[in-house]
């Protein structure tokens, strides 16, 4: 109750500068959660300590505020520069790891995702960068169309994990001299099942965002804007998962090409996500008069 209070006061007397240091003060949590984290891997502890879950839980809160507080001053989603994009970026990855953490106890997945975490959100708090003031971010289709981007997106990380966690764990196997470091890394049945299920979860959501985003523009957009190339590139992207899933599903690629094919996805992604944005006139991370 006593952190509550401070937070109120200093968002209540002091606006620009609390909001700002909410996200600071959520890195630092994520940072503690990653240190807390990582003994418990060389260790091979069966699970995280519980001070690396509030860290990352308390983190995750205070991220969640930055947001709210951010929307409300934009009266929008705040997603339309890089700091916000890279900071919900960051927000979905962190809740996502803890559900899957309750669910399957994957200590490993720490070591992948907290420090693109960490990474995201420092981004997004030293790079304070101009929003979009149109009224045209606003409105049902463009949050619908943003949420499932970013879920999508959150759902392909998580199979470019699991791709990557298994693609170790074979190489253990595979080996005459399996290291105690690797000894806790999640068996190669649990590694193909969040693999799998991650990769149909990031299609529906990319598959949906596409679709709103489809309707949102043709209602506010002029001109030849299917063309843009930030819309090209994810649509080049999502074309890749389908191949991916299509293969996975038929049996076609076996699981160390599906994981490279994972690993190749999530590089595609990287580059429609952060890359491209930078060259879209209409739908990047730069304003435009």
């Amino acid at each position: 109750m006593g952190i509550l209070r401070v937070l109120y006061f200093l968002l209540k007397d002091r606006p620009e500068t609390s909001v700002a240091m909410l996200l600071w003060i959520a890195l630092g949590l994520y940072c503690l959660g990653l240190v807390f984290t990582t003994p418990s891997i060389a260790s091979r502890r069966p699970a995280l300590p519980r001070p690396a879950l509030i860290a990352l839980g308390c983190g995750l809160a205070l991220h969640g505020a930055w947001l709210v507080m951010a929307g409300l001053r934009l009266h929008h989603l705040p997603v339309t520069d890089v700091r916000s994009a890279i900071s919900f970026f960051a927000f979905d990855l962190t809740l996502a790891f803890l559900i899957i953490y309750l669910r399957y106890r994957l200590v490993w997945l720490g070591l992948f995702m907290l420090p693109f975490v960490f990474l995201l959100a420092l981004g997004a708090a030293v790079q304070a960068g101009p929003s979009f003031g149109s009224a045209s971010f606003r409105g049902g289709w463009i949050a619908v169309h943003v949420a499932s981007m970013f879920l999508g997106y959150t759902g392909f990380f998580i199979t470019f994990a699991a791709a990557a966690m298994y693609l170790i764990q074979e190489r253990q196997l595979k080996s005459k001299h399996v290291r105690p470091l690797y000894q806790r890394l999640p068996s190669l049945e649990v590694c193909d099942r969040l693999y799998y299920r991650s990769l149909v979860f990031g299609n529906i959501f990319l598959a949906l965002g596409l679709i709103t985003g489809f309707v949102w523009a043709s209602r506010t957009w002029r001109g030849a804007w299917e063309y843009d190339p930030k819309i090209v590139a994810t649509m080049v992207t999502w074309l890749i998962y389908l191949v991916l899933f299509s293969a996975r599903a038929s049996g076609t690629w076996p699981g160390r090409r599906s994981a490279y094919g994972a690993i190749f996805g999530f590089a595609a992604v990287m580059v429609t996500f952060l890359g491209v944005s930078f060259l879209s006139g209409q739908h990047g991370f730069l304003p435009r008069p």
